[in-house]
């Protein structure tokens, strides 16, 4: 994981210690609420749940449209026309087609669905699908998760006699389609009280309209809204947390077929579902569907009552994510080997990397993980023949959607938001588009946005307890807009490391001022873990339970770990300051200054990773400024010996990797005469 900027939230303790008083509960869980920005009795009686089973539902008709969309859709459903609900390929998608199709054909309407296929027709309404319906006998197509720019394929639709009602979550653009209705609460004209919802959260307003009880409709559907709006991370917030709330709880013993039986296959029956359940667990499956099948089988999974083909399709979902796992391994071998023989892409403001035919529909989730990886905004492209596609993803700071907006005129199609986006372009255009978007990125950001770890307070090691973790549960459900609180310990000394689930994790014992902890640091294997004991160092941590023989005990999940003498702004400016060089930009005086090794600094880091380094460069960083190295000069030096044929040096992101390189007898090495050291007027004193 990328080297991030510890940003620990501001407190009011008289607040804090105000809403704990008038609301009877822990201080910490009224800290949470107050520094997250929930000060008022009406917002904390939200997050909290309090209102969850009595309180009214916000008024559906408060969405622009929202008359048009009922009036036409009861006169399909009198009028028994044929009706094509037209969804999208993910879980938002799937659960929304399969919430409004279900209470369609309960109410007795000529009703089918219809999902694009990602691969061969992409995202949202287009003009063959409407054509397809149109030789359906279709009258009305009711778009769920998209439609909102669908303007062409809307007049198409018309042209051919069939109606159109959009209901959509995504931001509108410069004109609307001309359809019955538009129920987007995102429209600019729209005044509804919240407009956070998902595509299901949407769809569910719509069906609450036509039904005239929306309470009834969550006690049919909660647990698609919830499904929906987890896995669509959409803010955690307003009706959206009762919606997620309510739905959590059907889902812990759910009356849906298909969803129990892929349940039971993800090993959750029996166990809490979560939020966290739906995100990591649930929703891949039911995402599985759409990247590497037919997105259609998700829906028959949630509307089937058959239970041959419950367990048929929760299979063939299940067999489908093990498969998208094989398939990011694999992409992920290409990328490695790509980045070893080519590292230029990495030093660039915006990592883009492109390959020949990679899954279209794994493409997002990489990008993701080379985001997180290397703590850049990054787009994955995969390209066939002379057309190609890519899913970028961000970082806080950086806007997608205005980059690729600066770069239109190398692509053929883009689209998205500010942390995620999709873009389609010419394979000839892909290295012009990776120096647009870096140079868009030089001009706007001279100095490029880190990656932050947002922490929700600094506690002594002596309050991380069981009863810590109960009172930041009261906070549940997490996800957008309330994450999973992060607690930052300071100045403990690590006394012990060792090696679990066959040396994939290190469990460590830590230790400040008489207080013991005990922590977890997942997916660390033995070789990339570069403490060692004795080590004073900062923990970042989340906290869960467990419960064996009916005793409960408290788990520490470390998050980051950085040594207590860490300072960021050496770390990352001196990283910017050497990708800087690495792209060959102009180097001030002062710039060459800082990256300017001396013949006995590149001998202290030579000896330092002579017999090789694994783990964390600002780690090694920390240890070298104790010899007098700054963090821009040892980073040269390893480049210099690199170029110099003395040391191998990779870096993936998260751990720097160190090998001297045999030499064989009489070679001569001439550091001064490396690029890098003449870059920087390297002194041989």
């Amino acid at each position: 994981m990328s080297f991030r900027r510890w940003q620990i939230a501001k407190s009011d303790k008289m607040l804090s210690r105000s809403v704990a008083e008038r609301f009877g509960i822990d201080g910490f869980a009224a800290h949470l609420l107050t520094s997250r920005g929930f000060c008022s009795d009406g917002q904390i009686s939200d997050m909290l749940g309090l209102d969850d089973d009595t309180a009214e539902f916000l008024d559906p008709f408060d969405i622009v449209d929202m008359d048009k969309a009922v009036s036409r859709i009861r006169k399909a459903i009198d009028g028994f026309e044929r009706i094509a609900v037209y969804g999208d390929y993910d879980v938002d998608g799937v659960t929304s087609t399969a919430l409004l199709f279900s209470y369609l054909e309960s109410a007795g309407a000529n009703v089918m669905y219809y999902i694009p296929d990602r691969e061969g027709e992409g995202y949202g309404l287009n003009c063959k699908a409407v054509d397809t319906l149109h030789e359906l006998n279709i009258d009305l197509i009711i778009t769920v998760d998209n439609g909102i720019s669908a303007v062409a394929e809307v007049e198409h639709a018309h042209s051919l006699g069939i109606d159109v009602v959009i209901t959509d979550h995504h931001q509108e653009g410069e004109i609307l389609p001309a359809a019955v209705a538009v129920v987007n609460p995102h429209r600019k004209d729209s005044a509804c009280p919240f407009k956070e919802y998902a595509g299901v959260g949407v769809a569910f307003k719509l069906v609450c309209a036509i039904e005239g009880d929306s309470m009834a409709v969550v006690e049919d559907c909660g647990d698609l809204v919830a499904l929906g709006t987890v896995a669509d991370v959409v803010s955690l917030t307003g009706e959206n947390r009762r919606l997620v709330r309510l739905g959590l709880r059907q889902l812990q013993s759910s009356s849906r077929l298909g969803l129990s039986t892929l349940i039971d296959m993800a090993g959750l029956s029996g166990k809490t579902i979560t939020s966290t359940s739906i995100a990591f667990v649930i929703a891949p499956r039911l995402n599985a569907a759409g990247r590497l099948g037919k997105a259609s089988h998700a829906v028959k999974l949630l509307i089937t009552d058959d239970d041959e083909e419950a367990s048929s399709l929760a299979e063939e979902l299940t067999a489908q994510n093990k498969e998208r796992q094989a398939i990011e391994q694999i992409i992920d071998r290409e990328v490695t080997e790509m980045l070893a023989k080519d590292r230029s892409a990495l030093y660039d403001r915006v990592i883009v990397i492109a390959g020949e035919k990679w899954n279209g529909g794994v493409i997002g989730i990489f990008a993701s993980r080379i985001c997180e990886r290397y703590g850049k905004p990054c787009f994955i492209i995969s390209y066939e023949g002379d057309r190609a596609k890519g899913s970028g993803r961000s970082i806080e700071g950086f806007s997608l959607y205005e980059a690729i907006s600066a770069c239109a005129g190398q692509l053929t199609g883009f689209g998205g938001h500010t942390l995620a986006a999709g873009i389609n372009l010419k394979t000839e255009n892909i290295d012009a588009f990776r120096r647009a978007i870096n140079e868009y990125a030089r001009e706007k950001y001279p100095i490029m946005p880190s990656p932050v770890l947002h922490i929700d307070c600094q506690l002594p090691p002596s309050v991380v307890t069981l009863q810590l973790c109960d009172a930041s549960q009261l906070l549940e459900p997490f996800g957008a807009d309330n994450s999973t609180p992060v607690i930052a310990v300071m100045g403990l000394k690590l006394t012990d490391i060792y090696g679990a689930g066959g040396g994939k994790h290190q469990r460590l014992t830590l230790e400040r001022g008489g207080t013991i902890i005990t922590a977890m640091k997942f997916s660390t294997p033995d070789e990339d873990f570069p403490f060692r004991v004795g080590d004073v160092v900062d923990i970042a941590v989340t906290l869960d339970k467990s419960a064996y023989r009916g005793r409960e005990s408290l788990t520490v999940i470390i998050r980051d770990i950085r040594l207590s003498e860490t300072h960021f702004d050496e770390i990352s400016g001196g990283r910017q300051l050497f990708e800087k060089m690495m792209r060959d930009e102009p180097l001030s005086d002062e710039d060459c200054e800082l990256l300017r090794p001396s013949r006995s600094t590149l001998g202290i880091v030579y000896r330092a990773v002579s017999g090789g380094y694994r783990g964390e460069a600002d780690v090694l960083g920390c240890r070298m400024k104790r010899m007098g190295v700054g963090f821009a000069a040892m980073l040269t030096s390893l480049q210099i010996l690199s170029e110099g044929g003395l040391l191998h040096v990779g870096d993936d992101g998260s751990v720097l990797c160190v090998e001297a390189v045999e030499r064989k007898q009489g070679d001569k090495i001439s550091p001064e005469e490396t690029p890098s050291a003449v870059r920087v007027g390297y002194r041989n004193v």
